[in-house]
């Protein structure tokens, strides 16, 4: 089994979102704090990378009347991109709530919940693909 892994490095203040095959994709202006409560691990240089929790399920919460303002959001749900999961990721349109991805156990529970409204869709491409199973 293949395994796709998000390698994020601090520079001063910048995370600095790197997909494995190197190629440059998006540079967000936030603290290793930051980093890590969106749910990327942070590797300063030289370090190995620690295995993460992968999920079987996750669910793209997002309400209808506010797709408008994410439009980056809209293309990811409405597009194909979302349809390589498979049953693995489920769409649920939720009155009131920001775009948000759910990581779900073996059990249905939440394990883990991020506000992703301000990431593009390479960036929910590659979370999805480095924490669902």
């Amino acid at each position: 089994m293949a395994y796709n892994v998000l390698l994020l490095t601090v520079i001063s203040i910048s995370c600095v979102y790197q997909p494995l095959s190197g190629e440059y994709v998006d540079q967000t202006p936030l603290t290793e704090g930051e980093c890590r409560e969106t749910g990327f691990q942070v590797l300063h240089q030289g370090e190995q990378k620690e295995e993460h929790e992968r999920y079987p399920f996750a669910e793209f919460e997002v309400c209808e009347c506010n797709l408008h303002r994410f439009p980056q959001i809209t293309a990811f749900i409405r597009g194909e991109m979302k349809d390589q999961w498979g049953s693995k990721l489920k769409i649920r349109h939720v009155r009131g709530v920001l775009p948000t991805i759910s990581l779900k156990g073996e059990d249905g529970q939440t394990a883990k919940s991020l506000n992703v409204e301000k990431w593009d869709t390479n960036t929910i491409t590659e979370f999805l693909n480095g924490w669902l199973d």
